[in-house]
């Protein structure tokens, strides 16, 4: 008999998360912040790390850092978990969530994060999908058909791949109309939309606020967390790894959050500005159909998956990388844009031939 008997059967169908290398000097395709810090800034974080005790151990559930976001966040740093990017945080609330005798199953808007239902086929937790209607909303009778028994539900607003922002009355409603489901509200892109985020520190307690860094200028940190109500916070952190993330993450975090917040705020109004000038070149794509972009990233469709795959090839020989999803469950011919710099869109724009 194999070793490989021992390894769980859920694995099987799943494929390996992998980004493969480009060469392509224009990075349009990972949903980054594209704004680099300052060079004066730069240099505050690389002080800083220089002044860290590299031979010990960071602190266990950083301290510091979940102080600095419930600051952000005004709420206790008791309910804020951190995770080595957003992915873990999803993992340890799969984690948590089930396993227990009648535990429900995973209800999910697709397409969406695709983290989401692989985290739960690991897991062998049942993965229920709704599909969003023609204008990448939330189908509201299909939710409402899809949640009773549910355990776990992930909706993320702004949402990726499609950039939309799915109504907060509804999610409102849903998450007072299911009690017995914990809403995960992953608001990865939210600074992109201000004003859009449902987080309240009063609200219901099977609602859980999920965020990261990694949209927002340090996606090489990977420092993603969640703020969940004490008694889920605890069943996260029982489940989480110790000394999960790096000294170094929380220290040029917590940096890039106090002493650096307003040049944080002017990396992503510039970059909001510049989703408004993609949007406006992208609409001179012939036979494109934009979507309403909300994220720092725009769907946009075309009449075939041939077309798409076509625009990708030349984008990239062009030296710009951008996402081909036309083989997503209901986003046939569509590629993903993620916003650029002024010297991104003016590449892109010469790659079209829209000069």
């Amino acid at each position: 008999m194999s070793w490989q008997r021992h390894l769980r059967p859920t694995l099987a169908p799943l494929e390996v998360y992998d980004v493969p290398p480009s060469s392509a000097p224009s990075r349009m395709h990972a949903n980054e912040c594209p704004e680099p810090w300052p060079l004066e800034v730069r240099e505050a974080f690389a002080e800083i790390v220089r002044e860290l005790e590299l031979n010990r151990y960071p602190d266990t559930s950083g301290r510091s850092l979940r102080r600095a976001l419930a600051a952000r966040h005004d709420c206790d740093p008791e309910r804020i978990v951190l995770g080595n990017g957003s992915d873990e945080i999803i993992s340890g609330l799969m984690t948590a969530l089930s396993g227990a005798p009648g535990a429900g199953y995973l209800v999910i808007p697709t397409p969406t994060f695709v983290m989401y239902a692989h985290s739960a086929q690991v897991f062998g937790v049942d993965v229920r999908e709704v599909p969003l209607n023609d204008a990448l909303q939330l189908d509201a009778a299909g939710m409402r058909a899809a949640l009773p028994g549910a355990a776990v539900c992930f909706l993320a607003r702004p949402n990726n791949p499609t950039s939309s922002l799915w109504d907060a009355e509804l999610i409102h409603g849903l998450v007072r109309e299911f009690p017995e489901t914990v809403f995960v509200i992953d608001e990865a892109y939210a600074a992109y939309e201000p004003g859009c985020s449902l987080w309240d520190p009063t609200g219901p307690s099977n609602q859980v606020h999920m965020g990261t860094l990694s949209k927002i200028g340090l996606a090489a940190l990977r420092v993603g967390y969640c703020i969940a109500a004490p008694e889920l916070a605890l069943a996260l952190n029982k489940v989480r790894h110790p000394y999960n993330v790096s000294q170094t993450s929380i220290a040029v975090a917590e940096a890039a959050l106090t002493r650096f917040a307003d040049v944080q705020a002017s990396l992503l109004a510039t970059t909001i500005a510049n989703r408004g000038r993609l949007v406006e070149l992208l609409r001179r794509v012939p036979d494109a159909e934009l979507f309403p972009a909300h994220g720092n990233l725009v769907l946009l469709r075309l009449p075939s998956d041939a077309r798409a795959h076509g625009l990708v090839t030349q984008l990239e020989e062009a030296g710009v990388r951008v996402k081909d999803v036309s083989r997503v469950p209901g986003l046939s011919g569509c590629v993903r844009v993620s916003v650029g710099t002024v010297e991104d869109h003016d590449r892109l724009a010469h790659a079209l031939g829209l000069r």
